[in-house]
């Protein structure tokens, strides 16, 4: 696995750079809080990314969102500061992993671990939601699109969603964008 490494100390050999060739990972880029962390994600393509930070100060929550929002990937945090309030921003910034003990390190791949599945989960949750809202959209455009055939045709709301799903047929569309096509056309005409 390779992963970035975010550190509020780069110099020297890090330990978490040690505890990732103990555990068969690859530290691919190394960089301090400052150093637009998303930038190297992006160009690099790392597997995860691993934070470590004594407190979770606004340059590395600043960092989190941009990496979440151009490129994102599992992202454990390390750090000393387990305030409820520092927990609660770093999760919403994109953190899977919270840890706050940096003591054992050999703990690191099991950790990793954790992370990307914690990962995969949220985006599997968020790709779901967001079909969810689709297709609720696409319920509200169909019940629009029935309204207006009612209305300008005189059909019952059945005839009206039978006339709906066969134009989309004929067309070979789905049938929330024939209703949206449909509420289009009906808005040009008032």
């Amino acid at each position: 696995m390779d992963i970035m490494l975010v550190s509020d100390c780069i110099e020297g050999d890090h330990p978490v750079a040690e505890a990732a060739e103990r555990a068969a990972c690859r530290v691919i880029k190394q960089v301090g809080p400052n150093d637009e962390a998303a930038h190297y994600v992006e160009r690099m393509r790392p597997d995860a990314l691993v934070v470590v930070s004594d407190e979770m100060d606004r340059a590395i929550l600043r960092e989190l969102r941009a990496v979440k929002s151009i490129n994102p990937l599992p992202v454990l945090v390390f750090t000393r500061d387990g305030r409820p309030e520092s927990i609660d921003v770093a999760v919403r910034a994109g953190a899977s992993s919270y840890i706050v003990d940096c003591s054992d390190l050999d703990r690191l791949k099991p950790l990793l671990e954790v992370a990307t599945a914690r990962f995969r989960e949220q985006q599997r949750l968020e790709s779901e939601l967001d079909s969810t809202k689709q297709a609720l959209e696409g319920r509200k455009a169909v019940d629009r699109a029935k309204g207006i055939l009612m209305k300008q045709k005189g059909m019952s709301e059945d005839e009206a969603y039978r006339a709906l799903r066969k134009l989309a047929m004929d067309r070979n569309k789905k049938i929330g964008e024939m209703a949206e096509q449909l509420i289009e056309a009906a808005d040009m005409l008032m």
